[in-house]
């Protein structure tokens, strides 16, 4: 009763801004960064207690530039009391409007996140303390990242994510990101994407993982699917994934990949795939369904482990107007270089079955193509229409 009615007294009382300095200082100290809370702190009370700030600045590493790390327009974060006072940690939602995140690594390696905190080592024999998150809120950021070594620049803007419940040794729930993602090259006003992941989950020592029922929306790009995995000295990972049809050439072009040039400027528009696939200690194989305009595929690729195996794969299609994608004749056009160093590391053979192929008048049922890949380019071993 003493401990609440001093509280009481704590929030109606005492002006929580007297207090700044003192937390501006302490954070100092842990983490060798200025910190600035430039807004006012209001304190809530009962059952949480809770602190919500104002706009505030985390500062960067020496030769990393005048702007801070990181800033923010409002911050709210609160604990539960009576856990508190038992010394469980019990978190409300963590809210934390408009952040400007800046990440930089320099050509020589060194980021700007390195060596925040004192390094000390924790102390074996501290009591373990229970911590328990409702959830994070982050609405309306930006963050940068700034890859000197390569170089690159990758900026994320409208970024928001939210998260459910953040517990130890329980699954990730109901987590949400979304935001524009811009890189070079990518369309003038970024590309939209989306990911949502309704449970996600993975064994306290890293063996094993599992994200059940996830979705993402990338551009035009819509698929859902799940993943999960063995991980170690052999990891096995399993997954499937379904895409909705999408247009697969403004996809590139909003990427800053120029695609493939047909006589059929509708082609590659309507393109979708249904993929079971499995990677097993560096094999992999894979067992699909693709929708390519109005042709219907499905087969199987598969990939032993090794730098010299051999690739092999099976198609399946219905029909096939091979016309529609034959790049149209244009004498001034930069004639196409084989890239032979790719295709050296990507040997691959197999087989391609259409019912039908068609190639202006010219109409063949029963098509059988043996296909060989290597650094020769790609070639067939032999055609079987049916002459029928």
């Amino acid at each position: 009763m003493l401990i609440v009615l001093g509280l009481v007294v704590l929030v109606w009382v005492v002006d929580p801004n007297g207090f700044k300095p003192t937390i501006e200082a302490r954070v100092r100290e842990a983490t060798g960064r200025e910190f600035k809370l430039t807004g006012n702190i209001e304190l809530g009370f009962f059952p949480w207690l809770a602190v919500r700030t104002g706009a505030g600045t985390f500062g960067n590493a020496p030769g990393f530039g005048p702007e801070p790390m990181a800033d923010w327009q409002s911050a709210q974060l609160g604990a539960k009391l009576f856990p508190l006072l038992g010394g469980d940690l019990v978190i409300d939602r963590v809210h934390l409007t408009g952040a400007e995140v800046r990440l930089v690594r320099h050509a020589d390696g060194t980021a700007n996140w390195q060596g925040i905190g004192s390094g000390a080592a924790a102390d074996p024999n501290a009591k373990t303390r229970h911590v328990t998150i409702d959830g994070v809120d982050l609405s309306d950021s930006h963050v940068t990242f700034v890859d000197e070594s390569v170089p690159r620049r990758i900026e994320v803007t409208a970024l928001n994510l939210t998260t459910s419940e953040i517990a130890p040794d329980q699954p990730f729930t109901d987590t949400e990101i979304e935001g524009v993602l811009h890189m070079q090259g990518f369309a003038a006003g970024g590309v939209p994407f989306r990911l949502e992941v309704p449970r996600a989950e993975m064994a306290g020592d890293y063996s094993t993982f599992s994200v059940q029922n996830f979705s993402v929306k990338f551009g035009g790009l819509e698929a859902k699917g799940d993943v999960n995995g063995k991980l170690g000295d052999s990891p096995v990972v399993i997954g499937n994934i379904a895409s909705n049809i999408f247009d697969a050439r403004a996809l590139l072009t909003s990427i800053g990949v120029e695609a493939p040039r047909t006589t059929d400027p509708k082609a590659l528009t309507r393109v979708g795939i249904v993929m079971d696939w499995r990677f097993d200690n560096g094999a992999v194989g894979t067992s699909s369904k693709l929708t390519l305009d109005d042709t219907k595929l499905s087969g199987y690729v598969r990939r032993a482990a090794g730098q010299d195996a051999v690739g092999e794969f099976g198609l399946h299609g219905d029909k096939l107007d091979l016309a529609r994608y034959i790049p149209p004749t244009d004498p001034a056009s930069e004639p196409f270089v084989l890239p032979t160093a790719t295709l050296r590391a990507l040997k691959f053979r197999g087989v391609l079955e259409l019912e039908e192929a068609t190639l202006d008048d010219v109409k063949m049922k029963g098509v059988r193509l043996r296909l060989l890949l290597d650094e020769q380019g790609l070639r067939s071993q032999g055609a079987q229409p049916d002459k029928s």
